[in-house]
């Protein structure tokens, strides 16, 4: 008879290799390691492509405003007040294209100026300074006569404030970058 030590187990038969159950979890473990991986490159490509569009715009916002700079500081007004009936010869027009970026609704960037009707009820759009309008940084004093008031400055101011958009179709749906500088004297 086989003696038994006390405090041993008894040996049964050896186990080897594996069994389909551990087999199975290891095949599932490595497809969500995999799933996860090619989650993270698609997001990581796409984020990518989205950086790159943002610095298309940013780069086309620039772009324009150092070309409003150029302008003739007199005519900028009527060449942006998205009438095009009394625009200068040459005017460019307040919207713009931005290489790259696909457009929504036909254009990428755009141009904008205060506006307001004017107080005579003609109809007209004038620039005033009494505008509170928060976003161009006003109510201010455009001409520099050190008085805010309520009549046309539509040709009779020193700085302009100008708002300029670029709206485009990205790779997240639609998107949006804005920038408000000041064109004309500064100070």
């Amino acid at each position: 008879m086989p003696s038994s030590r006390p405090g041993r187990p008894r040996r049964t038969q050896a186990q080897g290799g594996t069994t389909l159950v551990e087999l199975l979890m290891a095949l599932a473990l490595l497809a969500v390691g995999l799933l996860t991986h090619a989650s993270l490159t698609v997001s990581g490509h796409r984020q990518g492509r989205s950086n790159a569009e943002r610095r298309l715009a940013w780069e086309g916002l620039r772009t324009q405003v150092a070309r409003l700079r150029d302008w003739d500081l007199a005519d900028c007004y009527t060449a942006f007040d998205d009438s095009s009936a009394n625009d200068p010869p040459g005017a460019p027009g307040s919207d713009f294209d931005v290489p790259g970026l696909e457009p929504i609704s036909g254009s990428v960037g755009r141009v904008l100026v205060p506006a307001s009707p004017a107080s005579d009820g003609s109809g007209a759009i004038v620039l005033r300074e009494d505008l509170v309008q928060p976003a161009f940084g006003l109510p201010l004093d455009l001409d520099g006569d050190g008085v805010l008031d309520d009549q046309p400055k539509d040709t009779l101011y020193r700085r302009l404030p100008v708002r300029l958009e670029v709206r485009w179709r990205g790779v997240h749906g639609e998107q949006s970058l804005g920038m408000t500088t000041w064109l004309g004297e500064l100070q």
